[in-house]
């Protein structure tokens, strides 16, 4: 399964299920972010599990990972897919008995070829704000 598109992720806590933000994959890359902190990596899939390496980069209020509150945790989440989610552990790289519960769900395609087509960002975001209201008012 292709993980190329948009996906919102969340980690398991005491008080349930928090979410943390999107990420964008795209051919083992992707980029993400949040309300205080940016996440970069790298991916694998092979057949239904794909291995994350996440370099999460906090900055305002920091909140504590594995014990620790510093501006950049490093984790590994090894993951299972299943039909447009996934749902798997985090673990700091040489720590696998300190776990992290997290799930992704796909969102949406990249958009990439109307960007391209469009000649700008601003186009792009005309077009899609059009399509979204389209789809409101159909509702």
């Amino acid at each position: 399964m292709p993980l190329n598109g948009i996906w919102s992720w969340e980690l398991g806590s005491s008080y349930g299920w928090e979410a943390i933000g999107a990420l964008f994959l795209r051919d083992g890359c992707f980029q993400g972010g949040g309300r205080n902190h940016y996440s970069l990596g790298t991916y694998k899939v092979k057949g239904d599990e794909a291995v994350f390496r996440i370099e999460l980069n906090q900055y305002g209020k920091k909140r504590t990972l594995f014990g620790q509150k510093s501006e950049q945790v490093c984790v590994t989440v090894k993951a299972r897919l299943d039909d447009g989610k996934m749902i798997g552990e985090a673990t700091l790289p040489g720590h696998s008995e300190y776990g992290i519960c997290v799930r992704f769900r796909r969102r949406a395609d990249l958009r990439e070829e109307e960007f391209h087509r469009s000649g700008s960002f601003e186009t792009l975001t005309t077009q899609v704000a059009n399509e979204h209201r389209l789809k409101l008012s159909v509702s």
